[in-house]
């Protein structure tokens, strides 16, 4: 029991070639005190009692070491977006600014994935509501004609940022893709409601 969750994860991302993801690792361990307790057979004696401090302090510093690693070394290495560095915040904010600005209206929607358009809508200001990945059947409270005649702000990553992916335009072609600001990004204009999805 005290194994087995770490062996499982780690037998899994073999088999299917998935990375773990970092998250998971804190709940692996939570039974492996309880193993070393019910391991040690003889009583807790002082000299015993430093060799298992001595290890604690030696997986503490191990933890510290590996945690400053992967928030410092790692990034200059490897370059792929890290959620505790994401500008979301920045993000957010920026592009309800720049949509006020353009339209004269408050941010009410985006049309992202749950990610982008997530990060977006939970940062800005006006906390508007996702259109996730342009599909209103995942979003199925979104009217499209509310969408079209409020206007939203269409974001993407992960591709070329001066071209608004076929996903999104599918529902936002005729917005106007804007100055790259980190991400590709456009505003999709208010315009005369209409009925019906």
């Amino acid at each position: 029991m005290a194994f087995g969750p770490a062996v499982t994860t780690v037998a899994v991302s073999a088999l299917t070639g998935r990375g773990a993801i970092a998250m998971w690792g804190y709940p692996l361990w939570l039974f492996l005190g309880l193993w070393i307790v019910l391991s040690a057979r003889t009583a807790i004696e002082p000299t015993r009692l430093r060799r298992v401090a001595g290890v604690w302090a030696g997986v503490f510093a191990l933890f510290a070491i590996v945690f400053t690693a992967s928030y410092s070394v790692l990034p200059a290495i490897d370059h792929r977006y890290r959620a505790v560095f994401y500008p979301g915040d920045r993000l957010g904010d920026e592009l309800a600014r720049r949509f006020r600005a353009a339209t004269g209206r408050p941010l009410t929607y985006v049309i992202g994935t749950m990610w982008d358009g997530g990060n977006v809508a939970h940062y800005a200001r006006e906390q508007p509501r996702v259109l996730i990945d342009g599909d209103w059947r995942r979003a199925p409270w979104i009217d499209l004609g509310d969408l079209r005649s409020k206007g939203a702000v269409v974001v993407w990553t992960g591709s070329d940022p001066t071209v608004m992916p076929l996903a999104l335009r599918r529902v936002a072609g005729d917005a106007q893709v804007q100055r790259v600001l980190i991400v590709g990004w456009a505003i999709l204009r208010p315009q005369p409601a209409f009925a019906g999805r």
